[in-house]
């Protein structure tokens, strides 16, 4: 891993959006490393020098999106709203934004998650990481506006969930437009009948 991250930010770039993107096309099990050589214009043997094997670059770039995917939130935007159902709307544009910029990334993610194999993708969907969301969007105050607070962390988990199936419909061909104005209504429903009459607008 040293001698690809000596490597210059282009050539970095450029190798890995490769691999982003063959084993995005192809799954795990069916990427091939000489393809992902050829595509990013290096020798086969250049990839085993710099990671080892498929299964460490497979895990490097799961974690590289996991960073990537983090840097998008803003946390102090997400703070101005002071509601929870905003927050978890907010978070969701700054996502997408982010992937629509990182095309390699979202193809990649989306073909993470389709995977049979959880070990291979419990860097992008594991419990840190959904934690890590969570504090962005679940404040101590949102609990007393649901008509029960236990509902919060439920309502919250079932967001987690609609990620990942988000994913597989952007996999099958729906765009994001379709899918955020799905989800916009979501959360409205979601809204009127957890929240407590007098949180309503």
């Amino acid at each position: 891993m040293e001698k690809f991250l000596a490597l210059s930010q282009e050539k970095q770039t450029t190798i890995r959006n490769a691999a982003l993107a063959c084993f995005a096309k192809h799954g795990y099990e069916k990427a091939s490393i000489n393809d992902i050589a050829v595509s990013a214009g290096i020798s086969k043997a250049s990839i085993f020098q710099y990671f080892g094997n498929k299964q460490a670059l497979y895990q490097y770039l799961l974690d590289y999106c996991t960073a990537q995917m983090k840097q998008a939130y803003d946390a102090t935007a997400l703070d101005l709203n002071t509601d929870f159902f905003d927050r978890v709307w907010a978070a969701s544009v700054m996502k997408v934004e982010n992937l629509k910029k990182h095309p390699h990334i979202a193809s990649f993610i989306v073909s993470a998650a389709a995977e049979p194999m959880p070990k291979l993708k419990d860097a992008l969907f594991s419990a840190t990481n959904e934690k890590f969301v969570e504090t962005l969007v679940l404040h101590e105050e949102d609990y007393r506006k649901f008509k029960r607070p236990e509902d919060a962390q439920l309502v919250f988990r079932m967001f987690m969930v609609l990620a990942q199936g988000m994913a597989v419909q952007l996999e099958n061909g729906t765009d994001y437009d379709s899918i955020m104005k799905e989800f916009e209504e979501i959360l409205k429903m979601l809204k009127y009948n957890f929240y407590k009459e007098e949180y309503l607008p």
